[in-house]
């Protein structure tokens, strides 16, 4: 239950993100569409599978479940700043500086 909770609530914050945008993406080529949402689409596969992978073996490497926690939210929040950086360079390049917006 609390898994389709969260995946409800993630759809909703998506299509909420296309309707606050829409404006800004009526302006973009279909080329740049495609390519923006395939850059998107990617990070977010990237990152799922170092927390995922990643995550799961550096925090396995701790035997305290605490501490296991926090190594695990630290790789969420390090993976996240990490993914952010070339999304923006990438987004920046196909969209001609229309995303990302500030």
């Amino acid at each position: 239950m609390f898994t389709f909770i969260i995946i409800a609530y993630c759809i909703f914050v998506a299509i909420n993100l296309i309707h606050k945008n829409r404006e800004s993406i009526r302006q973009l080529t279909a080329k740049q569409l495609i390519l923006a949402s395939f850059a998107y689409l990617s990070t977010v596969f990237l990152g799922v599978i170092c927390i995922y992978y990643g995550g799961n073996w550096i925090a396995g490497q701790f035997s305290s479940r605490f501490l296991q926690s926090v190594v695990f939210i630290l790789i969420i929040i390090i993976t996240t700043s990490l993914c952010q950086w070339p999304l923006r360079k990438i987004l920046n390049r196909v969209t001609s500086g229309i995303f990302p917006k500030n």
